[in-house]
């Protein structure tokens, strides 16, 4: 009997309109046994993503596959009606984790009705049994108080949460075939690990076949039994993953491994920075509790995420917050940039409270990067447009330098001049997050507070944009805050660094002080939970 789960042949996939048909993927050749699992790497737009959806049957409708065939256990997907394939097999036998959830989860349904309804549409079963199994499956994926985040919406939650929701939608109907796109990109280092080592439990148990898409090396490296290197819509790399990662043959094989090596040394720290010098930021006393949904008539539920936060931020230094999903890290970077108001405490910016600032003000000054790029970029706008936009607000620039501002800005964030005319459903996550960045820094802020800038990027536009950061902050004079679950980012970036947990500051010091020789024992916990190839 033959064991092949999946068997993908000479794959050939074209994007874009009709007259203008470019390929994206060329002679892609994939198989995979029951039980076993493979690794995609490679560049955001390299194909990897592509791949897969012309497998599940989901590409967009200006992707076709142009030739090749794709067989699930002996049967040509292609060749079958997509409502048979639909009803059948996807989101039942081939299950999909998608890389940003918060595209992928319905916004106007609870986390439970969505768990619900994907159990039932394949299971003959009761809401209860499916609310059972959902229950489950949040406590699985290590989601904190599942029983509130069943009557929650997906924007309630943080980047790391929806990510977690996402798992437990892909895994509760127990697939044959689990294809998961850059399913821990969102997490902080200590979920992380918990995730990897479920989903390879889950594969052990129910001898699931799994492909394991990542930019991120150290972590493929401890989930794939084999190798797939893709590069501009080819593969050009295979082969088991020990040979590859420690005697890779192409030179983009040992490009990306340089990168990772790179980016495990301390890059120039400023540890020694001069504290005589006014801080340019003080956070004092900083609360904020959220008001939970509850149904009509029950009692009022409240959330403490910030407890008491104070610190200070000096002028040229890069500060990093670390702590796991929900710990209160994306709310307290909303606050300081002005876009939620604190219960008590104060955000000032040189002394003056950052919530009375004029808007105009403010946002010359500070400028956020936040997590989700697709969220927060105009779908209807093109990437030019986008970009351009604070320059046309604040009049900074003559109008016909415009445009050559926002091309010398594309290049340094490693996107071509080309993709002034693209929208954002045409890029793929890494390109989206290099749009976002491009957009933050063009008006040369004083202060930008990165929320997990370069969690979607591939290992060397990740580095790229760590380098470029490093030179704004160094050319400008400018404040770096980078809020991150990667300690590698932490490492090569951040001075100082702060812990944080359920809300607190558990730890803080300079990078060195926190990442060798950490205090308490969940900064521990953290630290030893890196994966290093």
């Amino acid at each position: 009997m033959d064991s092949c789960v999946l068997d993908i042949q000479n794959l050939d996939i074209c994007i874009g309109p009709e007259h203008h048909k470019i390929k994206a993927v060329s002679d892609f050749n994939l198989r995979l046994d029951a039980g076993k699992n493979i690794g995609i790497i490679g560049e955001s737009g390299s194909g990897k993503t592509l791949s897969m959806l012309a497998a599940t049957r989901l590409l967009p409708n200006s992707g076709s596959v142009t030739s090749g065939k794709v067989y699930f256990k002996g049967h040509n997907v292609l060749e079958m009606p997509r409502a048979e394939f639909h009803r059948r097999i996807s989101g039942k036998e081939i299950a999909m984790i998608f890389q940003e959830p918060m595209t992928a989860l319905n916004p106007v349904y609870t986390i439970g009705h969505q768990l619900q309804h994907t159990y039932l549409l394949y299971n003959n079963e009761s809401k209860h049994v499916a609310s059972v199994k959902s229950l489950a499956m949040l406590k699985a994926v290590k989601l904190s108080n599942p029983k509130e985040r069943m009557n929650q919406y997906p924007h309630e939650l943080s980047g790391g949460q929806r990510q977690r929701v996402l798992i437990a939608m892909g895994l509760i109907n127990k697939p044959s075939l689990l294809i998961a796109d850059e399913p821990t990109t969102a997490l902080d280092v200590t979920v992380q690990k918990e995730i990897i080592e479920l989903l390879m439990d889950l594969q052990k148990m129910f001898e699931m076949s799994m492909i394991f898409i990542s930019h991120d090396l150290a972590v493929v490296s401890k989930v794939a039994d084999r190798l797939l290197v893709m590069r501009h819509g080819e593969v050009v790399e295979k082969g088991k993953a020990d040979r590859i990662f420690f005697k890779p043959t192409h030179i983009y094989t040992k490009t990306l491994l340089k990168s990772l090596a790179k980016l495990d040394k301390p890059f120039n720290q400023n540890q020694n920075q001069n504290k005589s010098n006014p801080p340019i930021l003080r956070i004092n006393n900083i609360s904020k509790t959220f008001r939970l949904p509850t149904k009509i008539f029950s009692p009022i539920k409240t959330m403490k995420v910030l407890g008491n936060i104070k610190f200070d931020v000096f002028p040229g230094e890069t500060l990093a917050i670390v702590g796991e999903s929900g710990s209160g890290k994306s709310t307290l970077a909303k606050i300081i940039n002005g876009l939620l108001p604190a219960d008590s405490g104060q955000v000032k910016l040189n002394e003056e409270p950052v919530c009375k600032l004029e808007v105009m003000i403010r946002s010359r000054l500070l400028q956020p990067i936040f997590q989700d790029p697709y969220s927060t970029l105009n779908p209807a706008h093109t990437v030019g447009k986008i970009v351009a936009r604070p320059l046309f607000i604040h009049k900074i620039v003559k109008r016909e330098d415009i445009y050559q501002e926002v091309a010398s800005t594309l290049d340094l964030v490693g996107l071509p001049d080309n993709f002034s005319t693209r929208f954002p459903n045409q890029l793929s996550g890494g390109q989206r997050q290099r749009v976002a960045i491009a957009r933050a820094i063009i008006l040369k802020p004083k202060i930008l507070i990165c929320d997990e800038p370069t969690s979607a990027l591939d290992l060397s536009i990740q580095e790229q944009i760590l380098d470029l950061v490093n030179n704004l902050k160094s050319k400008f004079g400018m404040t770096i805050i980078i809020i991150s679950h990667d300690m590698g980012v932490v490492r090569y970036l951040a001075d100082r660094v702060i812990v944080m947990l359920e809300g607190k500051i558990v730890e803080s010091g300079t990078a060195s002080q926190i990442l060798e020789s950490p205090r308490s024992d969940y900064t521990k916990r953290l630290v030893n939970s890196v994966y290093r190839i």
